[in-house]
């Protein structure tokens, strides 16, 4: 049996040696990332300049908040609710930089678009990333959406400027936030962005 004296000791070692090693290594990994290069809005990587520009004067697309795609995709959101993307703004919070520019872009809602995500105070419905962090702004989905239900029809709603229509532009803003130097996240881009196409992400094992 392991003495209480020697329990004590461990944990003191775990606790006052170890610990601190791990928090010091990630604050000098957040100081890294927060000396590079602010990063452009993934949603303009993934689009191009050109295009990007097009859209969001063509008055068509709008960011409108999750709370909106829930009403329609709710097995979605009942099977993601552990997703670390729901979560992101927490994890700034907790190194103190969630009003800090070089880290909302990728942690956010549209952060840097007209009317994406601004701060907590004035934008809370598109804090961390939520459905059109990756998809880009629903309001011209929705309205597709709505119209599909009117006239009862079959077919596929699209209307989205990065939708599962288009996988490389859907990967771009992947790859435009999940980097070597910030968070890679994953060791096979493919295998992930394949998981997010089941509702319940331990699909992907059966």
């Amino acid at each position: 049996m392991i003495s209480l004296k020697f329990f004590i000791f461990y944990f003191f070692i775990s606790t006052f040696i170890f610990f601190p090693s791990n928090i010091l290594a990630q604050n000098q990994h957040i100081e890294e990332i927060l000396s590079q290069k602010q990063i452009e809005v993934p949603l303009k990587q993934a689009l191009g300049d050109e295009a990007y520009t097009q859209a969001m004067n063509s008055g068509k697309y709008n960011y409108v908040g999750n709370s909106k795609c829930r009403l329609c995709h709710r097995e979605f959101f009942i099977g993601r609710k552990h997703d670390l993307h729901d979560f992101t703004i927490q994890k700034l919070a907790k190194s103190k930089n969630e009003k800090n520019p070089r880290c909302l872009v990728c942690h956010t809602t549209g952060y840097g678009v007209d009317d994406g995500f601004v701060s907590m105070e004035t934008t809370p419905r598109l804090a961390n990333v939520q459905c059109e962090g990756c998809h880009g702004p629903g309001s011209l989905h929705i309205k597709l959406a709505k119209e599909k239900m009117k006239l009862k029809s079959n077919i596929n709603v699209r209307g989205f400027l990065v939708g599962t229509d288009h996988p490389k532009r859907l990967k771009k803003i992947c790859t435009s936030c999940h980097t070597s130097q910030k968070n890679n996240s994953y060791n096979n881009l493919q295998e992930a962005y394949d998981s997010y196409r089941y509702a319940n992400p331990n699909m992907k094992n059966r």
